[in-house]
């Protein structure tokens, strides 16, 4: 059984005493944060009710005395718990930094496998038509063959990679079991074999090199501008053609119909109609003019425009993007790490096998079979295989993985945090509806003193009601400057009276009351209208959800997310009225960025997976804590990519139960996996020991588990968005 294992689980504490007043505990994690434990005891010690706090790294001890009268035993340690998540993270880091763990050496690429399977095939038809003789005779006649020296140097990189394991780990790995068979069959003049198994194993991971080549070629063909040439705007004003790595910030780039834009800045003369899907996932191509920016690896679909350059190469966002992806192999899921573990322990199995059925049978052959026939080669590659086609496919639909950590918590997590404003809503407010104070006026008067009093502020909710007043055949009256007073309101002369627009503070403050009770706006904001000291009108105004919200959260309930709420820093009536729209479990209003956080954090404690979906940029601090932080839109920032641990492109949020759904195929696809190693190797096994079948049966068996193996993780990359339901 394989265990998993996350960040939460080195922070998790144990009560290893307790006595009224007194409490002792211990976390794994605090081992590796000496130089934090003095910070990590001065936040315990601020915990109401705690009068003394103790934390020694080299134990992971935590000794609290505290008043038992102000706080429990089991409130205290749930807020312990959550104290010490804050610093998962950085236990995690800092215990890899000192186990020196090593990223996994990337696979050959396809090209030097292919290579390889040349001169196989080459020696195999050689060695048995025209170069059958051994150069040499004796001792050494089954290693002088065509086919032995062959197999000695097809497999010369696996020796390499055998003493480096034996040497690194202190045993054996699987490099070395598959090295100990070829000489084993090159002993027993079985060169042939040799060959075989050299040739399925490369098959294998033909198939595998392939599946992550694919990865990177679809990131940068999708993404990638070209690597050519750009046409840069000379101090002259002539158009020079130039490779675009001679390019740097601040030179003006010119770019027509039809071409790539090749760096990120802003416009600086013309206009053009822009495809930024690659980045944006924007179907409708945008029109962008003077001051608008352009990023690297969108399309101009017509027109004319120049850019100036404000980041090129490397750190343009799209740049950014590719290698983000690319580096995310070096992540890998808990599973994964558990499943490398658990082949590395296996391999000494076949070696007991191959001693037992020596000794039992005396038949070196059959004995040969129990080095031929392993597990670990499968069990890597269920894992591996798996999380790389996900990753493809998922890149493909607009949506970048930073990991396979975070495919498999996606696919565990039972509670999903959405916040409101921008994620799960459009970010622009419009007005739905006007309560009228004053019979003796009309809709249109009032609308037009309003109109007068916002049509020079910049304000979200001057323009929902500019765009309100439009609607109903209404204009601003002349009117003089309009003055703006920050989170309060407008005001302006206009017809020779004063005009104010804002909250209803702003009117209490300037002396502006209603002849009749203010209705409830169930929900909106209310925005009131002030004609010299009376209020005529109230506009209200909401946020509309985005389309397909409720139709997500409904996807997401039903594939198994038992928990979904509501964060937001808006008020709790329009929290409440958008938290009824959407069909979420509940809400949380008036959050505060590092709230949002605490909230994501006591979840986790109380044993919750949780996924966070926010904008990237005031949601970072609860993107950074949550199991799996998703930034969602067309308008990512570097905040987002940096915080979120997945980035969704795209204004869709049917995006997040589709990610699900791929995260969960994934799992199903790796446990398979694991089916399919054992079953076909088990049963190879006992043929092996019971049968007479030969070597190369047994080489072509298991290496039929490997290649069934990333076929079936293949799968995933012809998965579409709506599949992967249970």
């Amino acid at each position: 059984m394989i265990r998993k294992e996350n960040q939460d689980d080195l922070m998790k504490s144990r009560v290893m005493h307790n006595l009224p007043g007194r409490l002792r505990m211990e976390a794994d994690g605090l081992k590796y944060l000496k130089e934090e434990s003095g910070e990590i005891a001065a936040e315990l010690a601020r915990i109401p009710g705690v009068r003394l706090a103790r934390v020694t790294a080299c134990t992971g001890g935590v000794l609290l005395q505290y008043d038992h009268n102000v706080v429990d035993a089991l409130e205290l340690t749930e807020q312990i718990d959550m104290v010490l998540a804050r610093h998962a993270m950085a236990a995690l880091r800092a215990r890899h930094a000192q186990s020196g763990e090593e990223p996994a050496e990337a696979p050959m690429t396809t090209a030097r496998l292919a290579k390889r399977l040349a001169v196989n095939a080459g020696a195999l038809a050689l060695g048995n038509t025209l170069l059958t003789a051994p150069l040499m005779g004796g001792a050494l006649t089954n290693f002088t063959s065509l086919e032995a020296l062959a197999s000695l140097a097809l497999s010369a990189p696996m020796a390499k990679g055998a003493w480096e394991g034996l040497r690194r780990d202190g045993r054996p790995n699987a490099d070395f079991l598959t090295v100990t068979s070829i000489v084993a069959s090159l002993m027993l003049g079985n060169a042939h074999s040799a060959l075989m198994i050299l040739a399925l194993s490369d098959m294998a991971e033909l198939m595998t090199s392939y599946t992550i080549e694919r990865t990177r070629s679809s990131i940068k063909k999708m993404l990638s501008a070209d690597e050519g040439e750009a046409w840069k705007v000379m101090p002259d004003g002539k158009l020079e053609r130039c490779p675009i790595n001679q390019i740097s910030a601040g030179d003006t780039v010119a770019v027509h119909t039809g071409e790539k834009i090749s760096v990120d800045g802003k416009v600086i003369s013309g206009a053009a109609v822009v495809d930024q899907s690659p980045i944006t996932g924007e179907f409708v191509p945008v029109e962008k003019c003077v001051g608008t920016e352009v990023f690297a690896g969108t399309v101009v679909k017509s027109g004319n425009i120049r850019v100036q350059a404000a980041k090129v190469g490397d750190q343009t966002v799209i740049s950014r993007i590719v290698g983000m992806v690319e580096a995310s192999e070096l992540k890998k899921a808990p599973i994964q790490r558990y499943a490398d573990k658990f082949s590395n322990y296996l391999v000494p199995l076949n070696f007991l096998l191959c001693l037992s059925v020596w000794l039992v049978t005396k038949n070196p052959q059959k004995a040969l079979k129990m080095l031929v026939i392993d597990y670990s080669c499968g069990i890597k590659l269920s894992t591996a295989t798996a999380f790389s086609a996900a990753i493809n496919t998922a890149v493909r639909q607009g949506v970048l993985i930073k990991g396979g950590t975070f495919i498999e918590q996606m696919s565990s997590a039972n509670t999903v945090l959405l916040d409101k404003t921008g994620t799960i809503t459009e970010g622009k407010p419009r007005i739905v509806s006007m309560a009228l104070l004053k019979e003796s006026m009309t809709n249109q008067e009032v609308l037009s003193y309003a109109m007068a009093a916002e049509e020079t502020s910049t304000h979200p909710l001057a323009g929902a009601i500019m765009r309100y007043g439009r609607q109903l055949g209404a204009e601003p009256l002349p009117h003089g400057d309009v003055v703006t007073e920050v989170s309060r309101g407008s005001r302006t002369e206009a017809d020779g009276k004063t005009v104010r627009v804002g909250n209803l503070e702003y009117m209490k403050e300037n002396g502006v009351t209603a002849a009749a009770l203010l209705p409830d706006g169930g929900g909106a904001i209310p925005n009131y209208v002030g004609v010299d000291g009376e209020i005529v009108a109230v506009l209200y105004a909401m946020d509309s959800p985005r389309e397909n919200v409720r139709r997500a959260i409904n996807a997401l309930r039903y594939d198994g997310v038992g928990d979904i709420e509501l964060l937001t820093g808006d008020m709790e009536a329009q929290a409440r009225t958008m938290a009824e729209q959407v069909g979420a479990d509940g809400y949380r209003a008036q959050l505060l960025p590092e709230q949002k956080a605490e909230a994501v954090l006591k979840l986790q404690v109380q044993g919750n997976g949780v996924v966070m979906v926010g904008d990237g940029i005031n949601d970072a601090p609860a993107l950074a804590y949550a199991d799996v932080g998703i930034s969602m839109g067309s308008k990512s920032t570097d905040i987002a990519m940096e915080t979120s641990d997945v980035i969704i492109n795209r204004d869709d949020p049917m995006m997040i139960p589709g990610l699900r759904r791929l995260a969960r195929a994934t799992m199903r696809i790796v446990h398979q996996n694991f089916a399919l190693v054992i079953a076909i190797n088990s049963v190879g096994l006992i043929l092996g020991a019971a049968s007479g079948i030969s070597v190369m049966m047994s080489a072509l068996l298991h290496n039929s588990s490997t290649i069934l193996v990333v076929a079936n993780s293949l799968r995933l990359m012809f998965m579409k968005p709506g599949e992967g339901r249970d």
